[in-house]
C-alpha cells in the first residue's frame, strides 16, 4: 500500500525537494529567486513568513507549496515537486482546496496570484483547475527573459462567483469520500492519503 502524508515544511524535506526538482520546475524558478542554491531555497521558505507543506510519498519528500505574504493582503502561492509529482498530486490538490484556501480567507487576504513562466503549460492548466484565473502577462520577467504569467485568485472574483462561501465554509477535515484520515504531527495538520 502506497501512503502519501502531508505536514508542514521542514528544512530537511524542503531542501531534499530542492536538490531533486523537476527541470521543468527549475527552469521556471531558477530566474526569479535571489536564492541560488537548494539550501538557500528552502531556509528561505523555512524562514519566511506564510504558510509552507510537503507532501512525501512512502517518507519519500515530493512536494512542496504554500503561501508567502508578499505585501499586505496578498500572498505569492508557490510549488515545486520532484519527477514524483504523479504520485502526489490529487492530494496536494485536494489540500490547496480544502486548507491553503480556506486558511487564506480566514486570513482576510484579498489576494492571492502564482506566477508561471509561458512554457510550463502543465501548470498553467493545474492553476486553471484550482480555480485560478491568467490576469497578467509579463515579458522578461525573469534572468530567463521568457514571458511570465500570473494567475490569482481573489476575494472579489469568488465573491462574485459565489466560491467564497464554499470555501469560507471548508475546512480541511478528511471525509469518506477523500478516503483519508485525519492526523496531528508536531501541533500541526497533517493528512494521510492512500495514493491512487
Amino acid at each position: 500500500m502506497n501512503l502519501v502524508d502531508v505536514c508542514e515544511g521542514r528544512y530537511i524535506d524542503l531542501v531534499y525537494i530542492a536538490r531533486h526538482m523537476r527541470e521543468i520546475d527549475a527552469q521556471e524558478i531558477w530566474p526569479v529567486t535571489f536564492a541560488s542554491t537548494p539550501e538557500d531555497l528552502a531556509s528561505g521558505i523555512v524562514h519566511g513568513k506564510g504558510y509552507k507543506f510537503v507532501a512525501r510519498y512512502n517518507g519519500l519528500p515530493v512536494s512542496a507549496w504554500g503561501a508567502t505574504l508578499s505585501r499586505p493582503g496578498v500572498v505569492g502561492v508557490w510549488m515545486f515537486a520532484t519527477d514524483l509529482w504523479s504520485k502526489v498530486a490529487l492530494t496536494v490538490t485536494r489540500h490547496i482546496r480544502k486548507d491553503l484556501m480556506f486558511r487564506l480567507i480566514e486570513d482576510d487576504l484579498v489576494r492571492a496570484e502564482c506566477w508561471s513562466s509561458s512554457d510550463h503549460h502543465t501548470a498553467h492548466k493545474w492553476l486553471t483547475i484550482l480555480g485560478a484565473v491568467k490576469d497578467a502577462e509579463l515579458e522578461d520577467y525573469g534572468l530567463n527573459r521568457v514571458p511570465y504569467y500570473c494567475f490569482s485568485w481573489t476575494r472579489t472574483r469568488l465573491k462574485k462567483e459565489g466560491k467564497f462561501d464554499v470555501y469560507r465554509s471548508t475546512s480541511f477535515k478528511a471525509t469518506a469520500d477523500d478516503n483519508a484520515t485525519s492526523t496531528t504531527n508536531a501541533g500541526t495538520s497533517a493528512t494521510s492519503t492512500h495514493a491512487r
